[in-house]
Formats: C-alpha cells, structure tokens, sequence
C-alpha cells in the first residue's frame, strides 16, 4: 500500500472535540526521500478483498509511511465520521469514530504533516446538487495503529478547516491532496463531461477559526475520453509527481526538475495500469513513490478490494 505524507506518525488521542488549530506548513518535517522515477508500471491486478463489512462505499484510500502495509479508509456519503484503517491484504484493523463531526459527503483521505507531526486528513467536499457552498476538511493525528494490530474502535480528536470557492461558487470534488512537506492542501473539482477540472489550494496558513475562500491555481487538460470526471488523487512522498484518479482511469502528472511544484499541474499526463474496479474512486502512493493502491466504491454484490500495482523497473 501507499501514501503521501511526511514521516513520523503521531499516536491517536481519544475523545472528542477539537484537536487544536494551528497551521500545517512544514510542521511535521519528516525525513527527506528520493524517490527514483518509474518507467514501467504494473501489472495491474485486482487485490484481496477488504475484510471490514462496514467499509462498502470506499471512496479514499491513503496509506501509512508511519506503520507500513496499514492504509487508511473512507465510506461515501451516508455513514457516520469516522474512518478506517485495513492492511494492505484486506485486513480490518480499526474504526476511528469524530465525534460531533458531520459527515455530508466526505470523498477522499490525504495524509500530511500537521503541528502533530503526521495528521489525516479528511474531505468532505462532495456536492452532486451544488448546494452546499461551505465545504470543510477535518484533521486527525495519526492513530498509532500497526499492520499486526488487534482490531481496535476508538473516539478521535479532530479539528476542522471550513472553506468556500472564489466568488461563493458552488464545486462538486472528490479529490484532496496534501503536499508531503509544505503541508499545503489542494482541491480538484470534479466537473461534467467535456469540462476540466480546476485545482484550488487553501490559504496560507491553515486557519480553523474561520470559512477561508480557496486560492485558484490550474485548470487541468488530460487527454482522452471526456467523460472521465476526477474521482481522488495524491501527491508521492517526494512531492515531484501526482497520481490523478478517475472511475476507469489513471493518470500519472511529473514535476520537471527544479520547476515550482503547482506547475506539476500543467505536465502532460501519462497513462498508467489501474485494476479494473466498478466505479474506482480511491488512490494513494506506496510511501517509496514506487508503488500505489487503488480501490473501488461497492456496486452491486461486489466487495471492494486493495489493488496494487509496483514498478517493474
């Protein structure tokens, strides 16, 4: 399994209310890596099948540098807050309960640092009806939860980053990135067929005190079908390349050496393998950048599974 994020995870505190405010940027630290550009994927296999029968609606994925093989997990709008942690084979390891957070139509899960050292962080930023316009991203240290765990529920600490749209505009996403060292937090929208997604950044620095309006950064071109909305996404643990998800796609986005990260979204996309899942909606890096997992929301009879690809290089 895989994920973006510095390292160094923090232990998971019970109880509700609010974890505290503060700002992400660069807060966790984290140990530098490298990591060596891929140029063969796959192959693209179809995984074990996830073991938590409440986990059904998988909609992000986002894997643990902190405790290898442990990948963190969300259900789509219609379950309660709270999310998962399974192991890379499909194991349930544990349910992380926020309580007195709302869950409207939470779409994706990102790691990244965060005062604490290494936070989750949550996205509830869907809205299929555009009708919300205050969308918000709940934070969550890390539990302290390893791949050979007991299953275990507990009640989390969170705090919350409430934010609007430039000009009030009302933006279906399901896509949040946390940049693994900056700790900035990126948006992309998830448009109709035929229309680019935009990507939007919060403002610097994280303020939970108050409804932020997000910062405009890119609009993004992928090529091919144009009835590919944008489903999740993340950046690798090095912040040089970017995994791009769609149902039946995905797409990989490089940073040219030395440039600015948010040109990264100007790059020209390139194809990689991606198991063929139903409606697939989850993406996250392997925490070396030299591998990602993808998962699949449930249709039907079918259970959603843990699919990973490596590098053949």
């Amino acid at each position: 399994g895989g994920g973006s994020g510095a390292t160094g995870g923090g232990s998971g505190s019970s109880g509700g209310g609010q974890a505290g405010g503060g700002q992400a940027g660069g807060a966790g630290g984290g140990m530098a890596l490298t990591c060596a550009r891929c140029t063969t994927w796959g192959p693209a296999n179809p995984g074990l099948p996830i073991q938590d029968a409440e986990l059904v609606e998988l909609s992000g994925l986002a894997a643990s540098r902190a405790h290898p093989g442990v990948l963190w997990a969300h259900n789509d709008s219609g379950d309660t807050a709270r999310f998962f942690a399974v192991s890379d084979t499909g194991k349930a390891l544990g349910r992380f309960e926020l309580p007195g957070a709302t869950a409207i139509d939470w779409e994706d899960i990102a790691l990244g640092p965060c005062p604490a050292g290494t936070c989750v962080y949550l996205a509830d930023i869907g809205d299929n009806a555009l009708k919300r316009g205050v969308y918000t991203v709940y934070r969550v240290t890390e539990p302290n939860v390893a791949v050979d765990a007991v299953f275990t529920v507990q009640n989390v600490q969170w705090d919350a980053f409430s934010f609007q749209y430039p000009g009030g505009e009302k933006n279906n996403a399901e896509t949040l990135m946390v940049h693994p060292t900056e700790g900035d937090l990126y948006v992309v929208s998830k448009e109709n067929a035929g229309v680019p997604s935009r990507v939007f950044r919060f403002p610097r620095p994280l303020d939970s005190s108050t409804t932020v309006t997000l910062v405009p950064v890119a609009t993004l071109t992928v090529p091919g079908p144009t009835d590919s909305p944008m489903t999740g996404g993340d950046i690798n643990p090095c912040g040089n390349a970017i995994l791009l998800r769609m149902y039946n796609r995905l797409v990989e986005l490089r940073l040219a050496p030395g440039a600015a990260f948010e040109t990264i979204f100007t790059a020209m996309p390139r194809e990689v393998p991606v198991a063929p899942e139903v409606q697939g909606e989850a993406v996250t890096w392997a925490p070396d950048g030299r591998g990602y997992a993808t998962s699949s929301e449930k249709v039907a009879n079918s259970v959603p599974s843990i699919d990973l690809v490596g590098c053949q290089d």
